[in-house]
């Protein structure tokens, strides 16, 4: 076996890794991506590691990975990204691979994020010669090792890897006793607020910037609401600082909330006193009221520690945080939030 081996020569391999790691191979596996249209299939939400592999037809067991990456943005954004100036690109436009015919382009997206999927992207490319990584413009497919003779013959740092996969099983309960910060559990809270069949757009490209702005909230209804910050309008990044029940009406609500210099969420916001550095605020308004809008907002509040709610000492408690968001079917799957639960009582309360 050369040294690194091929990738595309070790594909069961690579699979025995992932599946070590608990990955679900076989989401995506049936998904050829042959077009734009075929982007909007994979997660909007949440970003991690993946894996670009190459095969013949969409029920062969032959898997050709060639490129490992991980992405803080959600894998569709990403790969947008790359069907523009990279990976997909290339493929798309007959720039690779240049020797062969007839394969296609698929994709393993996983649930490792952060510094775990920077720990496993790692041992890949320290392990394996990913041709497009190494500028390669062609793939080997004269053979393939089977997954236990590779195993048997490669020096593979399997204690470093149950390593990662132990410290994610160690950190799962810690996880489950601490409130996540509200910024960083925003993919987890779209998806909330999609299951809800919550109007999420109606207002996203709207920045809350003075007083004017806050007439055009509805002024005949109220509701569950959230207030978010994004760097601009355009952008997929929300991160939630704020939620909160009208009882009134959005727009009275809001105005209290710009005219109260101490409690008033607009008021801290546009003087300053929240810090934050080139984003705006904006705000969704749902249809939800009553025990239903409750019950998700006690859900939230329980859930997520917003940053907008002043100590004993009238401090705001911190600054914005924009570090990495949690994808969230990682959140789902591993902060024990009984959002089904919630699902449940909001049913229940509409009735």
């Amino acid at each position: 076996m050369e040294k690194p081996p091929k990738a595309e020569k070790c594909g069961p391999f690579i699979e025995m890794v992932l599946d070590e790691l608990n990955c679900n191979l076989d989401l995506h596996d049936k998904e050829k991506i042959e077009n734009e249209e075929d982007l909007k299939k994979f997660p909007g939400h949440h970003g991690g590691l993946y894996i670009f592999y190459m095969k013949p037809d969409s029920e062969s067991d032959l898997r050709y990975p060639v490129y490992v990456g991980m992405t803080k943005q959600s894998f569709k954004e990403r790969f947008e990204r790359h069907a523009k100036h990279g990976v997909i690109h290339e493929v798309w436009n007959g720039k690779f691979p240049r020797d062969i015919d007839g394969l296609g382009l698929y994709a393993y997206c996983t649930h490792y994020h952060g510094e775990s999927a920077k720990r496993i992207k790692s041992i890949l490319l320290d392990t394996f010669d990913f041709a497009l990584k190494k500028g390669r413009n062609t793939i080997d497919i004269s053979e393939t090792y089977p997954a236990e003779w590779t195993k048997r013959n490669l020096e593979f740092p399997w204690d470093e890897l149950k390593r990662i996969a132990d410290g994610e099983d160690e950190e799962e309960e810690e996880r489950k006793k601490k409130k996540i910060p509200s910024e960083k559990g925003g993919h987890f809270i779209r998806f909330l607020l999609d299951e809800l069949n919550c109007n999420i757009d109606m207002y996203d490209q709207e920045e809350i910037k003075d007083v004017d702005d806050v007439n055009k909230f509805p002024a005949h209804y109220g509701g569950l609401y959230l207030f978010y910050m994004k760097p601009d309008p355009t952008s997929d990044l929300r991160y939630p600082i704020y939620v909160g029940v009208a009882k009134k009406s959005f727009k009275e609500r809001f105005q209290r909330q710009a005219a109260d210099n101490f409690n008033g969420i607009l008021s801290k916001i546009w003087s300053g006193e929240f810090k934050f550095e080139g984003h705006g605020v904006y705000a969704v308004c749902t249809h939800h009221q009553g025990p239903a809008a409750r019950a998700i907002k006690k859900l939230l509040l329980d859930s997520f520690h917003f940053p907008l709610k002043r100590n004993r000492r009238g401090q705001l408690r911190r600054e914005l945080d924009t570090s990495e968001q949690l994808p969230a079917e990682y959140v789902k799957d591993n902060y024990g939030i009984p959002w089904e639960e919630c699902l449940e009582k909001v049913a229940a309360a509409g009735r």
